[in-house]
């Protein structure tokens, strides 16, 4: 299925809605809202060094923001 534009912010809440959902009860609703990320390809895309776009996945983009997060918990705010 063709991407529908969604913006950064949007994406991210999605991000959050999936991730809650996925640690608590609701495990199926957090894979149906997953899929449908992917199929409506509302995962923002990764640029290589080239800035060709690429689909990332739902793992991968957990991945990053898990090692995002891993560089602000050296901060200690």
């Amino acid at each position: 299925m063709s991407g529908i534009q969604c913006s950064q912010i949007e994406a991210e809440l999605y991000y959050l809605i999936a991730r809650f959902l996925q640690s608590g009860p609701c495990k199926k609703t957090a894979q149906v809202l997953v899929e449908e990320l992917d199929e409506y390809e509302l995962i923002p895309k990764r640029l290589d060094w080239e800035g060709k776009e690429y689909k990332r996945t739902f793992e991968e983009w957990v991945s990053i923001y898990w090692e995002s997060w891993k560089t602000l918990d050296r901060w200690k705010f």
